[in-house]
């Protein structure tokens, strides 16, 4: 398993719990979104991981590659759960298939728009793209919070959902100085929470990595 990508899991569905909470999602809804955003990546573990370590822009056919991440992880996902699934099952394919949508059309993987898209994936994509712009990349440094805030908000209706880049202004005002190591930490204790049948299927679609043929 990528050791960052299973902690930019952790951030994010650590964020998404506080999205939720100021978007007013139920209780449970906001359990299954959260937990939904631990596997949210999981189809970069079938990408060829030089690409994801890549220090320089990608060309079209390697961000074309990269775009199939999604369909990757809703596969991996539905192939290590129950067929009848439940609710943190579906969100979860949910979120890996659709959080690269944008809210105008204009994402991939399958160009939906507006309220076409699952609202738990518009709830984990604003928490995502927060994280990812604080973080460090192969190929950028680490943004301050503000400016990424200021980023998000510059992409209300275009990128985001409006509401949930919202949600964002909100969330940064509280966050703690050590916010990451604490989200960390949080998706660590949620993860060993979960009943053993979930764990089990956790574990399995984290494990492996077989690569999407180029």
């Amino acid at each position: 398993m990528s050791i960052e990508v299973d902690r930019h899991g952790r951030r994010t569905a650590w964020l998404t719990a506080r999205l939720c909470t100021v978007l007013g999602v139920m209780p449970n809804e906001a359990r299954d979104w959260s937990i939904a955003a631990l596997t949210h990546d999981v189809g970069k573990l079938d990408l060829p991981q030089e690409l994801l370590a890549k220090p320089g822009a990608l060309d079209p056919d390697e961000r074309g590659l990269v775009e199939r991440h999604c369909i990757a992880g809703a596969k991996r996902i539905m192939a290590h759960t129950r067929p009848d699934g439940d609710d943190t099952t579906t969100a979860a394919i949910a979120v890996a298939l659709s959080h690269h949508e944008w809210w105008n059309g204009r994402g991939y993987p399958f160009g939906l728009a507006g309220a076409a898209i699952p609202r738990c994936a518009r709830v984990v994509a604003a928490a995502d793209v927060l994280d990812a712009l604080t973080s460090v990349r192969a190929y950028k440094a680490a943004w301050p919070l503000q400016a990424a805030v200021d980023e998000i908000l510059a992409q209300r209706g275009t990128h985001f959902d409006p509401e949930c880049a919202d949600a964002v202004e909100v969330v940064a005002r509280t966050l703690p100085a050590d916010w990451r190591r604490t989200a960390q930490a949080w998706g660590l204790q949620v993860t060993l929470e979960l009943g053993r049948p979930a764990r089990v299927a956790l574990d399995a679609v984290w494990a492996g990595s077989r690569r999407v043929a180029a």
